[in-house]
């Protein structure tokens, strides 16, 4: 039986201890981070004693919840000391059951009872960064060369700058709007101050060109932000910014470009000899979400955060 706890009834505790046990990448359900990311707006989903566990992120619009997931987190999911398909499908159903879900995506290590809608993330094992750089494309390992006016003129910096949040504002792309971008400074710049993750700036000429977040997992680092000046003054500046951090990173773990399933992102990842692997996701579009509304309206403006 799955049964709901609101934020202030979860045993921090018995949460932290099965996510220490269980099989699944728990990386973007530690609580410090899930607790930023979702400005604390999410509840558990557990089944027995802690034996499995999900936690779902909500917004609330209209008197309404709406499940979705926070800003800078890829996968959440069911997490166990097993991945048991039966009991991640029982999840999976009572989400889908009684609440109005906009998105929520389980983790890459979640199996279940029927087919599910994927989406697609990239990641490259850890190893020495002279056997990964061999494994870059010819075009990829020719983009790294820093040759030319790059002699000199480029800089690699990790510390924060003040022409930082006006060049992040500016150059954030896939937002909806001018409140959405300052919420994803708000939550970055938290993430550093609880020194949760790494800040990458690439300068030439002392002007930033491109800018990275990576949001340091137990098992992976996570591309949660990658932000490229436009028009670039070099199309080579994304790739050296990349192959800059797999330099300093990539011995000690993987290295997740979190998607894509936009194909020239997709390209870009695997000429760093990432491989993609897939994660299921729960998703619905308006009309599905209008269609529920009075199924489930019971229980969606009963629960109060």
């Amino acid at each position: 039986m799955i049964r709901l706890l609101k934020y202030n009834e979860i045993d921090f505790v018995q949460y932290a201890q099965c996510l220490e046990n269980a099989c699944q990448n728990t990386d973007y359900a530690n609580q410090q981070f899930l607790d930023i990311v979702s400005n604390k707006q999410w509840f558990l989903l557990v089944s027995g004693n802690y034996e499995a566990i999900m936690p779902v992120s909500y917004i609330r619009k209209f008197g309404l919840t709406f499940i979705l997931m926070p800003k800078m987190c890829q996968q959440l999911g069911v997490f166990s000391k097993l991945d048991q398909p039966e009991i991640n499908q029982q999840f999976y159903d009572f989400l889908a059951s009684n609440f109005l879900v906009l998105i929520y995506a389980f983790n890459g290590d979640n199996h279940f009872m029927q087919p599910t809608a994927k989406k697609t993330s990239y990641i490259l094992e850890k190893n020495n960064y002279q056997t990964i750089k061999k494994n870059y494309s010819s075009h990829r390992r020719r983009n790294v060369r820093i040759t030319g006016d790059l002699v000199g003129n480029i800089h690699f910096k990790e510390n924060w700058t003040d022409d930082l949040k006006p060049f992040f504002l500016k150059n954030i792309k896939g937002t909806n709007k001018d409140k959405d971008n300052h919420q994803y400074f708000k939550i970055f710049k938290a993430l550093l101050e609880k020194n949760i993750g790494h800040l990458g700036v690439l300068k030439y000429k002392y002007a930033i060109q491109s800018f990275i977040y990576l949001y340091e997992g137990k098992r992976n680092s996570y591309l949660s932000l990658f932000i490229n000046g436009y028009p670039l003054s070099n199309p080579n500046f994304p790739s050296l910014m990349i192959d800059h951090c797999l330099q300093r990173f990539i011995e000690n773990k993987n290295f997740d470009f979190m998607g894509s399933d936009v194909e020239n992102v997709a390209r870009f990842n695997e000429r760093f000899g990432a491989v993609s692997y897939k994660y299921s996701i729960l998703t619905n579009d308006k009309i599905s979400l209008l269609k529920n509304l009075w199924k489930k309206y019971r229980i969606i403006t009963n629960f109060a955060p």
